[in-house]
């Protein structure tokens, strides 16, 4: 195997949360931040967060069901 597809440069920190509306209702919140080049997101599902993973890092990601 290639040396390049042996080590990623890519580093990422996520941060999730809980929050709850005017309702009461809860909601899982998101941020990621892609270490090297400092880009973030907040975002409201898993799609939001995989499409940025994919965008920065080049790999796809997973398929999610609706």
């Amino acid at each position: 195997m290639e040396e390049s597809r042996l080590h990623c440069p890519d580093s990422f920190v996520a941060r999730i949360w809980l929050e709850y509306g005017q309702n009461g209702k809860a909601c899982w919140r998101g941020r990621i931040r892609h270490v090297q080049d400092g880009r973030e997101i907040y975002f409201q599902d898993l799609r939001e967060m995989r499409d940025f993973l994919e965008d920065v890092s080049g790999v796809p990601g997973p398929q999610i069901a609706p």
